[in-house]
């Protein structure tokens, strides 16, 4: 909590005294959802680049969020140049293709074959290849943060404790969830089951919770173990905007394994509801710049 007061005391400093903007999230600004103020790109990277990790939430396959992680990675290694980067893309087994990418060893095509690409992510690799390639120009570590989808699964059947200690991939118990996450996740689970209330489904329910738990503790773990093995290095973790927001997901796992100083970033675009950038959501907003397709 400490921690979280002191970056919230930067920001206010921070903050632009101009008015308001037509639109809640104007293109190419950083907005503090806390009351939505705008805040200078160099202030707002020179506070980012002090934290611990950094993690970008945002929307898969979508050309412009991945563009704004590319131009945010340069800014944040500018400042930081000892940094690690992580990606929910892969799950850990692949972490020796990665650091066989980084230094230089392989295509591209070798690259997404080793890695598995179509088989553990399936998007558009080209929307992806611009970051790996960042990080491999600048010999910067890549981390796979995820686990297969195996376990996932086999959670969300049967329970993380059903699960043998050998088949967790070292991940370990999460961090009791916060009571409005469970609600967010209730929400997201009735859209799919239709609100069915009998026990059988309540029981679904918990293990859908247990499943979710799961993933967010197991991309935590694999940045807070970056974090130990490379104290001195900024290590920015790069995964769904639903791991991120309200600090529910990884960023609550990452409190619970000794971090603290966490810095969440999120991706806005032009069309998204302005009721949905309520305060908590980030520590701060980036209104998505469109490119004209050429």
């Amino acid at each position: 909590m400490r921690a979280r007061n002191f970056f919230c005391a930067l920001f206010a400093l921070l903050v632009w005294p101009v008015a308001a903007a037509q639109t809640c999230v104007p293109p190419g600004a950083w907005i503090r959802p806390a009351d939505r103020s705008p805040i200078a790109a160099e202030a707002m990277m020179a506070v980012a680049a002090r934290a611990e990790v950094v993690l970008l939430g945002e929307r898969h396959a979508h050309a412009p969020h991945q563009r704004w992680e590319l131009e945010t990675l340069h800014a944040l290694h500018a400042r930081r140049p000892q940094m690690a980067i992580g990606f929910e893309m892969f799950p850990r087994r692949v972490q020796p293709v990665l650091d066989r990418w980084v230094a230089g060893e392989l295509t591209v095509e070798d690259f997404v074959r080793e890695s598995d690409w179509d088989k553990v992510w399936r998007y558009d690799f080209e929307l992806y290849r611009p970051l790996f390639e960042y990080a491999r120009a600048q010999r910067i570590p890549m981390l796979a943060l995820n686990v297969e989808q195996a376990l996932v699964r086999e959670t969300g059947a049967n329970g993380f404790a059903a699960v043998p200690p050998e088949r967790r991939e070292g991940v370990s118990a999460p961090a009791k969830p916060a009571r409005a996450y469970v609600g967010r996740l209730r929400e997201i689970y009735a859209q799919h089951r239709r609100g069915a209330k009998t026990a059988a489904n309540r029981s679904g329910f918990e293990r859908f919770v247990e499943a979710q738990l799961l993933w967010d503790r197991a991309m935590a773990q694999a940045l807070a173990q970056a974090r130990q093995a490379h104290p001195d290095a900024l290590i920015v973790g790069v995964m769904g905007r639903g791991h991120v927001e309200y600090g529910y997901g990884v960023p609550h796992q990452l409190r619970d394994l000794g971090v603290q100083r966490i810095v969440s970033l999120l991706a806005w675009e032009k069309e998204a509801d302005c009721k949905d950038l309520r305060p908590g959501i980030a520590d701060a907003v980036y209104g998505l710049v469109e490119h004209n397709a050429s």
